[in-house]
C-alpha cells in the first residue's frame, strides 16, 4: 500500500491500476532531464514497461488455454465474469463475496479485519459496473459504523430488498440488536462473518469463534464452512435458504485461517446461480414489503399470550 503523498500502480487486489496504465501517453512526453535521474535516459524505462506488458499478454492467453478465469479482475483490464467451469484461485473472503454480490439488490459495510476484503470487493465491483443475477449492480453502502450498517439492512429488508453484509468480531456484536429484530419479522438476509477473537484483557485479531456464538439467541440460523470451496457453496446455500424459508442466516468461516487461505476453486458462475433462484419466493418478498400503497400495521406491542406464542 502506498505511504501518504506516493502513488502506487497496484490496486487492491493485485492488478495495475488504469491511471498507471494511461501513462503510457506520458512517457513520451518525457523529457531526458527528468528521465537522467532515473537511470532511465536511455529509454530503459519504456523497454522494461514494454516487456511487462508482453509478459502480461502471455500470462492471459495461458489462462485462456488452461480454461481459467481471475474472476472479476481489477481496473487494469476489463471485467471478467466467471464463466461456467471455470477455475480461480482465491481466498475465502473473495468466494463469500463472489456469491455475496450475485444474489443480494443491497450491502451495507464497515470494514473490520478480517472480513473487510469482502466488502471492498463487492464495492470495487460495483463501480466497475459488474451485472448480477437480478440483472443490475449491487448498491454498495459503506456506514458509520457496523451498528448503522445493522440499521440500514434491516430498513433496507423491511423495504423489500434482499441485503447483506459483512463483519467480524466486535463489528457483530454491535449488529446484535437489529438482528433480533430482523429474526422476529421473518426478513430473509445472509451476513457473512469471517470469526475472529472479541476483545477481552486485551484485542485479538486472530482466534476463536466467541463472536458468532455470541450471537446463538438472535434466532439466526447458522452456517459454518471449513474451507474455501466450501465458503462458496455454503454462501449459495444461505442465501436461497433465507430467500425460501425467511429466515436469516449467518455464514461464518474462521478468520484468516479460511478468509485469507488461497485455494484452486471451480468457480460457480452466475448463471448457475441465477437457475437456483425460487422467482416465487423473491415476488412474496416483493409483496410483503412495506408500501405506502398498502399499508399495513406492525411493530406494535404485545401482551405475554400472544408475544411468546409467536416467538
Amino acid at each position: 500500500m502506498a505511504l501518504c503523498g506516493q502513488t502506487s500502480p497496484f490496486g487492491p487486489y493485485g492488478g495495475l491500476c488504469l491511471q498507471f496504465l494511461m501513462r503510457g501517453q506520458e512517457r513520451q512526453e518525457e523529457t531526458p532531464q527528468r528521465l537522467e535521474p532515473l537511470g532511465a535516459g536511455s529509454g530503459a524505462a519504456d523497454i522494461e514497461y514494454e516487456q511487462f506488458m508482453k509478459a502480461k499478454e502471455v500470462q492471459r492467453k495461458m489462462f485462456q488455454a488452461e480454461n481459467k478465469t481471475i474472476v472479476h479482475q481489477c481496473a487494469d483490464t476489463d471485467i471478467i465474469e466467471a464463466a461456467e467451469g471455470s477455475v480461480a484461485c482465491i481466498d475465502g473472503n473473495q468466494a463469500a463475496a463472489h456469491v455475496a454480490y450475485a444474489l443480494s439488490d443491497c450491502a451495507f459495510i464497515y470494514p473490520i479485519t478480517p472480513s473487510s476484503p469482502m466488502g471492498e470487493m463487492v464495492d470495487e465491483w460495483a463501480a466497475q459496473g459488474l451485472i448480477n443475477c437480478y440483472g443490475q449492480k449491487l448498491s454498495v453502502t459503506e456506514m458509520q459504523s457496523e451498528a448503522g450498517a445493522a440499521g440500514a439492512l434491516h430498513g433496507s429488508l423491511k423495504a423489500g430488498a434482499f441485503s447483506t453484509t459483512f463483519t467480524a468480531s466486535q463489528g457483530l456484536l454491535l449488529m446484535i440488536p437489529n438482528m433480533y429484530k430482523i429474526a422476529g419479522e421473518l426478513l430473509p438476509c445472509v451476513m457473512h462473518v469471517a470469526a475472529r477473537a472479541l476483545a477481552g484483557q486485551a484485542l485479538s485479531i486472530f482466534g476463536d469463534h466467541s463472536d458468532v456464538m455470541a450471537c446463538r439467541s438472535t434466532g439466526w440460523a447458522m452456517l459454518a464452512s471449513e474451507s474455501v470451496e466450501m465458503a462458496q457453496v455454503n454462501a449459495i446455500v444461505a442465501h436461497l435458504v433465507s430467500m425460501e424459508r425467511r429466515v436469516p442466516v449467518q455464514h461464518f468461516f474462521d478468520g484468516f485461517r479460511t478468509s485469507h487461505e488461497v485455494n484452486k476453486v471451480k468457480l460457480i458462475d452466475y448463471n448457475t446461480m441465477k437457475s437456483f433462484i425460487n422467482w416465487e419466493a423473491v415476488k412474496e418478498h416483493h409483496d410483503l414489503a412495506m408500501n405506502p400503497r398498502h399499508p399495513h400495521v406492525q411493530g406494535t406491542s404485545q401482551g405475554p399470550d400472544i408475544f411468546f406464542q409467536c416467538v
